[in-house]
């Protein structure tokens, strides 16, 4: 504590009211409530997981009386000194060095230490401040930010204060970037994020005869392209695209590196190669155009993504988008595992805020042979899985729906000599040898979703990579006086066809939220049958991280049959409370012989915090019941204080289990279970089950506020049984009484 003093009051010689900014590593847990009344509040954690605490009166008042107190030893008849749950805990009490607020983008490049910035080279970087203060306070010292590093030679080009997040874009010499370091109120210095468009066009075709070109709807949702323009020209795109906008404004508004039109136009139409092959172009959605990407392929160097997303969003959501695709992320940001990025902030505040759906892709990986360049094909799908294949930002996001990719064609040309040596890596179904792969945040299940991304090729006689058309996704060409299409790979174009599937699922159900829109799809899907035996042997937690969920399925998400039917629920819930939802299961669906299942999807989109290791404020799960009545249920799963003793034992045999367990599922914003019955169902369980929903505050402050879920609920019996009757007829009466 001493140090931490000294080295505050050597920083008052030289700053504006410095902030008085600590870390501190714990063995043990200590609540933020303990640390409040300690005069400490938590800020988030370093990266290095410790934690960061302000004392808004820079003197450390209640902290040293409450030292000063375990320092004096147990009073009589006590075995431990006062506040010995919170001093004792203490590992270490210190002031943050500058090397601890260089960013990970940074020390890759070699910048790991204050003295790597030289003084007079010019730095193009993003500053990030600790949200230790109200929206206006945080606005006051941006200000004052923006005076000091102009006065040293520096300039902010964009700044974004947010929810929970403030950042600045600064221009500035490395003199001034030493400055910055050393500043208690900088969280983190770090590069800009640089897009990471890895998907270079491989071959161009072009089309004559386009065949029928349906327009959508004039009630056809909007999907929103946030990339690098849109090219509304094009014979395809031409009267669906109702906005074009950038930010900023000097970005223009066409697209000249090509990667927003070809997104388009799979988010429009879905499959393109089938159109082709059918003759038939159905659009399904309007698309409008945010440009954020320059014609190079980059970021802007003057814009923060965070102000440049939060403005585009606002302005195309103001015009009645829901879905927002996102095909790049940040190459200078793979997700290691502890904290995410502003990026993946922003977007996960918006779509609560908005309550919009984003589509965002995982990611693409190079793989790099380290022995032989056969490992390619030898070596899939293990390269996958190692360490160094992670999502980027913004596919963290818990709040939005990453997408990966699998190879959806494994075709060789046969028509002339040359291609003997060539071989596709992955086959039809298993996941693209490109994909970037989660675990997300507090190692939820990312990507959530998985769907057709093209393929790659390895040839011997090359010793490397090849293209082909015949294995790539074919898409809208931005060049379209040259050619109408081209084709490429790439998570990009997964994501646009989830999009595109997103916005059948909005047209079916117009007044559905975000939360209702990620649960259909996720209940829908299905992990393709080829990736489960290309997969085999790994656990089912390492499988979720490659594939999610599946290939979603969108006329199963938004439509129920004769012998499946899909039940679901939108509503808000306080803090610590629970719903009990009855599951009716009809005489039909338990008694007939055959394979059956009910499988349960919960959606929600908690506040969150990208400062802190536990980023998510609230926390949900869910739980099915069978063989036991409503009022027991309701008594085991309430809160209970320590008077009232334990819960009622609910016994093995009740709680209905999923293929994924509640350690898993319960990490993610978006859950899924599936329970499966082969056999019978003993009469004891009753013709009703329950299901329960759970929502459990973990930092959020306000405890009175309440948390938007959507949850769905399938039940599928193998046998031609009339479920879809019989369950209308138990619901009906359910509602009428």
């Amino acid at each position: 504590m001493d140090e931490v003093i000294e080295n505050h009051t050597r920083l008052r010689a030289e700053y504006v009211n410095p902030a008085l900014i600590v870390r501190v590593r714990t063995s043990g847990v200590v609540s933020d409530e303990e640390w409040t009344r300690a005069g400490l509040t938590v800020l988030g954690h370093d990266e290095n997981n410790a934690l960061v605490l302000f004392d808004r009166d820079s003197d450390l008042a209640a902290f040293t009386t409450r030292l000063d107190a375990y320092a004096a030893g147990p009073r009589a008849g006590r075995q431990h000194p006062s506040y010995n749950a919170l001093i004792a805990s203490i590992d270490e009490f210190s002031p943050l060095r500058p090397e601890d607020r260089i960013g990970s983008g940074l020390r890759e490049e070699g910048f790991d230490r204050i003295d790597t910035f030289a003084e007079d080279r010019g730095f193009v970087l993003d500053i990030e401040l600790w949200d230790f203060a109200s929206q206006t306070e945080r606005e006051a010292h941006a200000l004052r930010f923006a005076e000091e590093i102009a006065a040293r030679g520096g300039e902010v080009t964009d700044q974004y204060i947010g929810v929970t997040f403030t950042a600045l874009r600064v221009n500035a010499p490395g003199r001034v970037i030493r400055y910055l370091l050393q500043e208690p109120v900088v969280r983190v210095v770090d590069l800009p994020p640089q897009v990471d468009l890895d998907v270079a066009t491989l071959l161009e075709t072009t089309v004559d005869n386009l065949g029928n070109v349906e327009p959508p709807d004039e009630d056809a949702p909007i999907v929103a392209i946030l990339d690098t323009g849109v090219n509304d020209a094009h014979p395809l795109l031409a009267g669906i695209v109702v906005a074009k906008t950038s930010e900023p404004e000097t970005l223009g508004l066409n697209d000249i590196y090509g990667h927003g039109t070809r997104v388009s136009g799979i988010a429009a139409y879905g499959d393109i190669r089938d159109c082709l092959e059918n003759g038939v172009f159905q659009a399904v959605a309007r698309i409008a155009s945010g440009k954020v990407v320059n014609d190079q392929g980059n970021l802007d160097d003057r814009r923060l993504i965070a102000s440049q997303v939060s403005e585009v969003v606002r302005r195309l959501h103001g015009i009645g988008c829901r879905i927002f695709n996102l095909s790049i992320g940040d190459r200078n940001a793979q997700y290691g595992g502890t904290k995410v990025g502003q990026w993946t902030a922003i977007l996960d505040e918006l779509a609560r805020e908005l309550d919009i759906l984003f589509v965002v892709s995982a990611g693409n990986y190079a793989h790099l042979p380290t022995n032989h360049p056969e490992e390619h094909h030898t070596n899939y799908p293990a390269y996958l899985m190692a360490g160094r294949n992670r999502i980027y930002e913004p596919a963290t996001a818990a709040n939005a729906l990453t997408v990966g990719a699998v190879a959806h064609a494994a075709a060789v040309r046969n028509d002339g000599p040359g291609y003997v040596s060539t071989r596709p890596i992955a086959d039809v179904g298993e996941p693209a040898p490109f994909t970037c792969v989660g675990p997300g945040v507090n190692r939820g299940i990312k990507p959530e979703l998985c769907d057709d991304g093209g393929n790659k090729l390895y040839d011997g006689l090359v010793q490397g990579l090849i293209p082909m058309p015949e294995s790539e996704i074919i898409t809208t060409h931005h060049q379209y006086l040259d050619h109408l299409f081209t084709s490429a790979v790439g998570t990009s174009y997964a994501a646009p066809l989830v999009a595109h599937k997103a916005a059948m699922v909005l047209h079916a159900f117009p007044l559905a939220s975000a939360n209702l829109l990620r649960a259909l799809l996720v209940s829908s899907a299905e992990v393709p049958e080829p990736s489960l035996t290309r997969l085999q042997g790994i656990s089912a937690e390492t499988l979720s991280h490659v594939c999610g969920y599946g290939i979603a399925n969108p006329v199963t998400a938004a439509t129920s049959d004769t012998n499946r039917v899909v039940l679901f629920a939108e509503s808000q819930m306080a803090m610590d409370h629970l719903f009990v939802y009855e599951v009716p299961i009809p005489a039909d669906f338990a008694e007939t012989k055959g394979r059956r299942q009910i499988r349960v999807t919960l959606a929600f989109d908690p506040p969150t915090r990208h400062s802190r290791s536990d980023y998510l404020g609230v926390e949900m799960s869910f739980r099915l019941v069978r063989g036991k009545a409503l009022d027991w249920v309701r008594e085991h799963y309430r809160k209970r204080t320590e008077a009232e003793g334990d819960y009622p034992k609910l016994g093995g045999r009740y709680d209905c289990p999923f293929d994924i367990g509640p350690t898993i599922r319960e990490r993610g914003t978006l859950q899924r279970g599936t329970f499966v019955m082969d056999r019978n169902p003993a009469a004891e369980y009753g013709e009703t089950y329950y299901l329960v929903v759970r929502c459990e505050r973990q930092w959020f402050p306000d405890e009175y506020a309440e948390q938007r879920f959507a949850v769905v609920v399938e039940m599928a019996h193998e046998a031609e049984i009339r479920l879809y009757e019989r369950i209308q007829e138990r619901v009906t009466v359910r509602v009428r009484a």
